[in-house]
């Protein structure tokens, strides 16, 4: 008789441990407190961190301060800096400051796309908002609210940063937190 209920108990440990673990692999990962597209609508395949070669960056919507989309390919003829980030980062929060130096700096010859991963849960415009007004942040920030941008570039980790040259193409980047060096280094190059 105890045999039996141990029996029992452990199948119905395993059966209760079985029903979590799956119910687990179904939720999205913005529910379990990540945000990683599953599948990249586009792959940027690239030399680790020290550049891209001349692959073509991906276009994707956002939305603009204003709530108004815009296109990555709206900036073409202008050097960019892409940055995917969200406020739950800490690496993120890190090199925030250096991109706001870096906008003062370069601002009228680059253009800086901050990009949010704006889920509307765990990461929403107001809360961007605050956060910018809280720290002083002068740099433009966009909203990668329908995860196009993150689809785009397969980012499964933030932050993420890609400097795109006048011409459209990829010319380095960077996944982790950027030093001011690293920062200030890549857009110069981006400017010869």
């Amino acid at each position: 008789m105890r045999k039996s209920k141990t029996f029992f108990a452990a199948l119905a440990l395993a059966l209760v441990l079985l029903g979590a673990g799956l119910a687990y692999g179904l939720l999205s990962p913005e529910s379990r407190g990540g945000y990683a597209p599953t599948a990249p609508a586009a792959s940027v395949e690239a030399e680790e961190s020290a550049g891209a070669g001349n692959a073509a960056a991906p276009d994707f919507p956002m939305l603009n301060a204003d709530g108004e989309t815009v296109r990555l390919s709206d900036f073409q003829g202008t050097p960019v800096v892409l940055n995917f980030w969200a406020t739950w980062c800490p690496p993120c929060r890190g090199e925030l400051p250096y991109f706001n130096e870096a906008y003062a700096d370069y601002g009228d010859r680059v253009a800086f796309l901050i990009t949010d991963l704006t889920d509307g849960q765990q990461e929403t415009v107001e809360g961007v908002r605050a956060f910018m007004a809280e720290n002083g942040y002068s740099f433009p920030v966009y909203y990668d609210a329908q995860a196009e941008g993150a689809y785009a570039y397969a980012v499964n980790a933030v932050p993420a940063t890609y400097f795109i040259g006048a011409d459209g193409t990829i010319r380095s980047y960077q996944i982790g937190a950027l030093s001011r060096e690293a920062l200030y280094g890549a857009i110069e190059s981006l400017l010869e």
